[in-house]
């Protein structure tokens, strides 16, 4: 039987708490994690072969990683195995806009306040799979849709103003009978506290291990920060006026055709490629036209018809 994703589970179990730590399974908030890590910069990601999810470092992380391996830059332990010795799980409410590892307003946070390189041969790690997103896995979806449905139905039981259901028997706007739901993380009846511990961004790890010149090079805060956008509509060249279309045509018809002696290009017609001939009168038409014999029409008459008596 295939092995369960680690963080899909812990993250499953802090959803259902509602966002409170201490109600999860508190001997597996204790153990160690023991993961990959995906991408060290701009963002430190860190996967069970699974899922990936980002690792947010206290200060007390960063100082206690530097003090045991020195010669070792944080932002440079992609591909590596580490070990997660002290951690916890936070829910916190952010702009799922903004923020590519959270969903519906809502991010689990993995706060880690120390960790270290697996030093052992045997914890070398080749992935036998492609980890994916885990806010972008459709059972975590739809637990925290679940999530965020109960909070409002709870509301609105329970008569939080702003999210009451409407008296049916008074008139209203066209908005009347719509229960609101305030969007991103300003939703009032979410029944957790979000998390507020401190953190050192990436782009601050970075500068430090590698100064700020190295860090500029690579595209500064727009890097670290977010995606940068490409692509978007081409600004089209303004198209010429009529003035200057009529007086080129006008050029082209008076260019002169190489060898003709100097004459000017034939005439062309306001139907295009049509040269201008006059239509033919009456008189050309009759006189192109055959003419009729009444003695003519017996000769070949008669000859027909001694034909015809010769076969028989």
């Amino acid at each position: 039987m295939a092995q369960a994703s680690a963080f899909k589970q812990l993250y499953t179990d802090m959803i259902n708490s509602g966002g409170n730590s201490a109600k999860c399974d508190s001997a597996a908030t204790k153990k160690q994690i023991k993961c990959f890590v995906k991408e060290s910069f701009p963002h430190f990601l860190v996967t069970d072969n699974h899922f990936y999810v980002p690792m947010y470092m206290t200060k007390k992380c960063v100082d206690g990683f530097k003090s045991g391996h020195s010669n070792v830059n944080i932002s440079d332990l992609k591909s590596k195995v580490v070990v997660l010795t002290d951690w916890t799980l936070q829910m916190a409410k952010v702009n799922s806009a903004d923020v590519f590892t959270s969903y519906g307003g809502i991010e689990i946070k993995l706060i880690v306040n120390s960790f270290k390189l697996a030093q052992n041969e045997k914890s070398k790690v080749l992935l036998s799979r492609y980890p994916v997103n885990l806010y972008r896995d459709d059972e975590m979806k739809n637990l925290i849709n679940n999530y965020t449905h109960g909070c409002v139905v709870k509301a609105v039981n329970s008569g939080v103003k702003g999210e009451s259901m409407p008296n049916l028997g008074q008139k209203g706007a066209g908005g009347a009978g719509v229960v609101s739901f305030a969007s991103g993380n300003n939703f009032s009846s979410w029944n957790f506290k979000s998390g507020s511990v401190a953190t050192v961004d990436m782009a601050t790890i970075f500068k430090n291990e590698k100064g700020a010149a190295a860090f500029n090079k690579l595209g500064g805060e727009s890097k670290a920060g977010g995606v940068r956008v490409k692509g978007g509509a081409k600004v089209k060249a303004p198209s010429a006026k009529k003035s200057a279309v009529k007086a080129s045509s006008k050029a082209i018809m008076k260019t002169k055709t190489p060898g003709s002696g100097g004459k000017k290009s034939t005439a062309i017609g306001r139907t295009g490629m049509t040269p201008r001939m006059k239509t033919p009168g009456d008189g050309s038409s009759k006189a192109g036209t055959p003419g009729y014999s009444k003695s003519d029409f017996n000769k070949m008459k008669a000859f027909l018809l001694k034909q015809r008596k010769g076969k028989k």
